[in-house]
Parts: C-alpha cells; structure tokens; sequence
C-alpha cells in the first residue's frame, strides 16, 4: 500500500466531512490536501488531548512547530515526542509521514502553515484556552481554521489559477470553526475547556456563526467548478444544515454534541 492510500484510509477513520472531498482531488492535490488534513489532525490531538497538562501540550506543539521549521526526518518527530509515545495517537506520531507527502513545488506553504498553527496552539494550550472576548474567540478561530483556508487559496492557485477573496476564505474557516464550537458546546464543557466568550449565550454564539456563514457563502459563491468548489461547497452546505437544525429551543441553555467535526 502507499503511504498516500495510508493517508487516506487514516483521513477516512477520522473525518466523514473531510474523506470524500480529499480523495476526489486530483494529482498534486491530493496529496497537499491529504497532507494538509493530517498534519492539522496531528497538531489537534495534541491539542485535545484529555491526559496531558497544558504546559505538555505547549512543549510538544513549540517542539513540532521548530521541527516543521527544519530540514526534518521522522526520527526530529519520534525525539520530540519520545516522552509521550505511550500516550499519542498514531496521527501525531506519524507527521512526519503525513508531512512530507505534499508535492515538494508547495510543500513549504503547507509546512510553513502547521508549523505557525503549532506554535500558536502552543500559546493557546499554556493559557488554558482561555476566552474571554469575540476578540480571543476572532483570534482562536483565526489560528486554528482561518489560516489554513488561506494555505487551501495558495493551494488552489498553484493548481489551477484559481483566485480567491481571502477575507472571505478567513469567514469560511472561521464559520466552519466556530459552528463546530456551537454544536460541541457541552462535550467541551464537560472536559474542561469553554470556547465561548464570557458571558455570551447561545443567541451570541448563533449570530457569530451566521455572521462569517455570509461571508463563507461569498467565498464558495464565487468559486468556479473544479478542485477548489469540489472540496470546500460540501462542508460549507453541511455545517449550514447543522447549525440551521439543531434544536436551538432555548438560547440560554448549552446543546448536546453531535459529533462536529474540525473543519481542518
């Protein structure tokens, strides 16, 4: 089996969103999207990880951010990690893997995203995810969604031409991102984290997510058919239909999870 066929049954295992959008691109993209998704994945874990105390979490995010940085082999990986093998999945352990299989013309644009997603996760895991303001909850869905749709613009346009409004495709990420922090509200809750800035209700969080689902519907709008519409229209119209069913009876009162998914 190739390590891209790997990849893919390894996207497939985690992501229904995702699977199906990755392994339609074509050659050259499938393997920077594919590289792309698991890297992101990778970085995740980690950062969700319920055993770890933020500080780990922070020293192992600096550590894969300087190691994306470098001339790296898979051996940088296994000795950044080498204290917490017994604890993380298969995905982190194997960025290395995951990261090389981007054509060597982008690879740098998609190693240089993961590495500033890592360090910034890293500050974000030593703060304790801490939200306090739409100005932090801006800058989270920022660094973990809106940067890697401006990664997926470069990628478009090294593959085809395609050109695309960026602030829009910062509004996709973000709407993707924070439909997912709506949806998970109580699952996050209940393992200590709360994306939610202080004070706000579900009323607050609802027009957040409608607020940049605008601006996420001009950025696929304006795609033309091809690669690029291929793979962001499907998670744009499933997250629409996510947020517009969900049971939101109450806006005070949190809702029960249903399994959203990280939108990178």
């Amino acid at each position: 089996m190739s390590l891209l066929a790997e990849a893919h049954g390894v996207v497939r295992a985690y992501s229904t969103t995702w699977y199906e959008p990755v392994t339609a691109m074509p050659p050259g993209l499938s393997e920077a999207t594919t590289s792309a998704y698991l890297c992101m994945r990778a970085i995740d874990e980690i950062e969700d990880h319920p055993e770890l105390e933020g500080s780990t979490k922070a020293g192992l995010l600096e550590a894969t951010s300087r190691t994306l940085q470098s001339r790296f082999s898979g051996a940088d990986f296994a000795a950044a990690y080498r204290a917490h093998t017994s604890v993380l999945p298969e995905v982190s352990l194997r960025i290395g893997d995951w990261a090389v299989l981007a054509p060597p013309a982008i690879a740098p644009r998609v190693l240089e995203t993961f590495a500033a997603m890592a360090e910034r996760m890293a500050d974000w895991a030593r703060d304790g995810f801490r939200v306090e303001s739409r100005q932090d909850l801006d800058r989270y869905t920022y660094a973990v969604s809106g940067t890697l749709v401006l990664m997926l613009s470069d990628l478009w346009a090294w593959h085809d031409g395609t050109r695309t409004n960026r602030t829009h495709g910062i509004g996709y990420g973000r709407a993707l991102q924070a439909a997912n922090i709506l949806i998970d509200r109580t699952s996050d809750v209940d393992r200590g984290v709360d994306f939610w800035p202080t004070g706000w209700q579900t009323e607050n969080m609802l027009s957040y997510v409608r607020t940049e689902l605008t601006l996420a519907e001009q950025y696929v709008d304006a795609l033309p058919e091809g690669p690029a519409r291929t793979f962001c229209a499907p998670a744009l119209e499933r997250y629409q239909r996510a947020v517009e069913t969900q049971p939101w009876a109450s806006p005070n009162t949190p809702q029960a999870s249903t399994n959203g998914e990280t939108p990178t």
